[in-house]
């Protein structure tokens, strides 16, 4: 008999902290977490709330796919803020999203505007631009929006309703006599 489960070898694990620094919400200061494996930004729901930001409702909720297969979560708000880290001093919008342990999570759109290097041992943030670049190039995806979505309904109503109006303009060969 064969058997293949996985065992822990070791019951701790020595792991580097994240890289975690402190920014400033409209003035504010705020607990920021530097992952470049986030492809958004976001901002607590209690720093939202906290702040009393104004949450712009989304056209449609936004799904979120974390790291871990099977985990999801959704946003159906975003919020504009000053933020401010080193020379950086910006209007920036974050997604809305229950967040644990941190205020902000700058994701890969605020490493790439701002040409962030981060590293380990020592911990170190290099800013390569205080003002955010544009997302344009070879190493930049295009991600459908909401609001594409909701475009593509509409284009589907009025595919209906031009093939009901037109219905007269190609009657059945069958049917007619």
């Amino acid at each position: 008999v064969e058997r293949s489960a996985m065992r822990v070898l070791d019951f701790k694990r020595i792991i580097p902290k994240p890289i975690v620094i402190e920014v400033m919400i409209n003035g504010r200061p705020a607990r920021g977490l530097l992952d470049c494996g986030s492809e958004a930004d976001f901002i607590s729901t209690t720093i939202v709330d906290q702040l009393k930001l104004r949450r712009d409702v989304l056209a449609k909720q936004l799904n979120i796919r974390l790291a871990v297969h099977g985990s999801r979560s959704k946003t159906n708000a975003s919020a504009t803020v000053n933020f401010q880290y080193q020379g950086i001093n910006e209007e920036r919008r974050f997604d809305v999203s229950n967040l644990d342990n941190n205020d902000v999570i700058l994701g890969t759109p605020f490493w790439y505007q701002h040409q962030i290097l981060g590293g380990f041992n020592p911990t170190r943030v290099i800013v390569g631009s205080n003002v955010s670049l544009p997302m344009e190039g070879e190493e930049v995806n295009v991600v459908t929006s909401a609001a594409a979505d909701v475009f593509e309904d509409d284009l589907e109503k009025i595919r209906q309703m031009l093939k009901t109006e037109g219905a007269d303009l190609c009657p059945d060969t069958a049917k007619t006599g």
